[in-house]
């Protein structure tokens, strides 16, 4: 059995191009508790705790999947009890749900993969069954909601997006609210849905949010109240307050924006960005215009908008193209967490499931690593 070693802050890594020689990050302000509006924020130092990631075993090691020609994985999705895999041709794996990573079974397998061109999708709940909600990069059809039931679709619903320009929908994302999501498009609108309650369709309301390209992500929030985060090529970040209908803020980026994550602070948003050394920056809703922190590695080559990471508490987890898993927490990010090398191409996506953090990679693979706390 192979074992990783958490990198406590300060340490020694193993290999050289993992240091931080050119990091630009700020001096760590990240405090562990809300601030109010008019106070300042203390440096805060990271405790004791610090995770550790185990090795690979025999058990939950590395599980091809077996995707078709030009195939390749676009989201992991999560919910309270299951974990399924959307692929670009609209292929959906559910994982099992036992500390062993294998496939369970294979919920869709469209007839036609070639016509169908996933950019995203999200996952919301419906009568304890969980929906799928896909995002097509194409003309008709841009959207469908897929009801699954015991291990298969039960329902198929497609929903209209009216559309004058650059059809299909680059951007998906669930809300707070039952079944409810919000979309971004290839046209740069994004569309907040109300699926209603029999699931005999959708209604859709164009939101006030104005860019100049097409949308990456989007992310709902609650800070002083419900809103939207929504991260465009054009490097602007509008934050969309739902209820008074209106962008209240915009944060501006000097390198594209790919995704939005939350982190443990309500006024501040962590952004992936193209960049070769610094790939995160956290940002305060208050300071628009400046990052609070930027942190990253060194890269020999920019990530793109396809490869996400994820973040929970104070904790955030990426891949890179070397086929590398990294942990970061955010209350100091001079230097990784933790490291440990999954594949030998390029990381698309990594997401926490609570237990085991999932790692998806180009080639279709899928790694497991194991995550406790000493």
């Amino acid at each position: 059995m192979h074992s990783v070693k958490a990198h406590r802050v300060g340490g020694a890594l193993a290999d050289q191009h993992r240091q931080h020689d050119a990091l630009e990050a700020a001096p760590s302000n990240y405090p562990r508790s809300i601030a109010p509006e008019d106070e300042a924020v203390a440096p805060s130092s990271p405790s004791d705790y610090s995770p550790l990631i185990r090795g690979f075993t025999s058990a939950c090691g590395i599980l091809p999947l077996s995707l078709g020609p030009h195939d390749r994985p676009r989201r992991i999705l999560h919910d309270r009890d299951f974990t399924y895999v959307v692929t670009a041709h609209g292929v959906i794996d559910q994982l099992g749900t036992t500390s062993v990573l294998e496939l369970d079974r294979n919920i869709r397998s469209p007839s036609l993969p070639f016509e169908e061109f996933v950019d995203d999708a999200c996952i919301l709940s419906h009568q304890g069954n969980p929906v799928v909600i896909l995002g097509h990069a194409r003309e008709q059809n841009q959207i469908a909601c897929l009801v699954l039931g015991h291990g298969q679709v039960s329902r198929h619903i497609t929903l209209r997006r009216d559309t004058v320009k650059r059809h299909g929908v680059s951007a998906m994302t669930s809300l707070m609210s039952p079944l409810k999501f919000a979309s971004g498009g290839y046209d740069h609108r994004v569309h907040l849905w109300d699926i209603a309650q029999d699931l005999s369709g959708a209604s859709a309301v164009e939101l006030a949010i104005k860019h100049t390209s097409l949308v990456h992500s989007l992310l709902p929030i609650v800070d002083t109240s419900h809103k939207l985060v929504s991260v465009g090529a054009d490097c602007d970040v509008p934050i969309y307050d739902m209820s008074s209908e209106r962008v209240v803020q915009t944060l501006k980026t000097s390198c594209i924006p790919y995704h939005a994550h939350k982190t443990d602070l309500r006024s501040c948003t962590l952004l992936e960005v193209s960049h070769l050394e610094t790939q995160f920056e956290i940002r305060d809703h208050r300071q628009p215009n400046q990052a609070v922190q930027r942190f990253g590695f060194l890269a020999g080559e920019k990530r793109g908008r396809f490869e996400k990471a994820d973040s929970w508490s104070h904790f955030v987890v990426c891949g890179d193209r070397d086929g590398a898993v990294r942990l970061w927490d955010l209350r100091n990010v001079s230097t990784e967490v933790a490291y440990r090398q999954c594949f030998n191409d390029p990381v698309v996506q990594v997401v926490n499931t609570g237990p085991r953090l999932l790692a998806c990679s180009k080639r279709n693979e899928l790694a497991c690593i194991n995550f406790q706390d000493e």
